[in-house]
């Protein structure tokens, strides 16, 4: 969570998030990390009077861009070991146990038994899940995007949401609209490159068609609420994902 004095950035992993905080970062002196992916119920008092932004992206190609940068890492990280079975699964089947952790209670378990009990939201490259927030997802047939996007935002009305796939000007918007755009900070989002990218085909080419109605119904909320749609296999040329 990046906290300045006219606004509060919460950064959902994967979503065009390392773009927009080196952007924050740059242009806003106040800035401050206050907790890596820090939830919103920990957001400090101080701040909760300010405007809120966060990122989306539609959710079968986060499942790429989250298995294919998962997978280019040596880090151990519990919640991807686990799921891909120390990385040896292909993408459907680690996504497959990434959607079904609301149902499945055995590889629950022994995703929870590799948590930690707390952590620092100081450090980086932590797991960012413990063992009881972890078991908050046990019987709810959310997808694992879903529940992470409920767990780092709460409720959600308030939020001024960025789309991956309009990022640029999506985030200019927001800017304007709390009355801190100037011509400068306008041209260098529209004219900056893309941060912390991963090379991909189009998502559409990873999923069978029973995975991709999978994601469908366990992240149906996002979906809905977004106004996402599966896209057939419009372009199977490698592509750039942001975080």
């Amino acid at each position: 969570m990046l906290v300045t004095e006219k606004f509060v950035f919460i950064h959902l992993p994967r979503t065009g998030g390392t773009f927009v905080s080196d952007i924050i970062r740059k242009f806003f002196p106040s800035a401050r990390e206050i907790g890596y992916h820090l939830p919103r119920t920990l957001m400090p008092r101080e701040y909760a009077h300010l405007p809120v932004l966060g990122t989306i992206r539609n959710p079968w190609e986060f499942y790429v861009s989250w298995y294919h940068h998962q997978k280019a890492s040596s880090r151990y990280t519990p919640l991807f070991c686990t799921i891909s079975d120390s990385r040896n699964l292909d993408f459907a089947d680690t996504i497959r146990n990434a959607l079904n952790l609301g149902v499945d209670d055995e590889k629950l378990r022994v995703l929870i038994d590799a948590l930690p009990e707390e952590f620092n939201f100081r450090d980086k490259h932590i797991p960012n899940l413990t063992k009881s927030l972890m078991a908050k997802i046990r019987r709810t047939g959310l997808g694992l995007y879903s529940f992470r996007f409920s767990q780092l935002f709460g409720p959600t009305d308030d939020v001024h949401f960025c789309r991956v796939e309009s990022l640029r000007q999506d985030l200019v918007r927001f800017f304007d609209k709390i009355g801190i755009i100037d011509s400068t900070l306008r041209d260098y989002v529209l004219d900056s490159d893309k941060k912390n990218t991963s090379d991909h085909l189009h998502y559409s080419f990873y999923y069978p068609g029973e995975l991709a109605d999978l994601v469908a119904t366990r992240d149906r909320s996002l979906i809905d609420r977004f106004g996402y749609a599966f896209e057939d296999r419009v372009n199977r040329a490698p592509s750039a994902a942001s975080h």
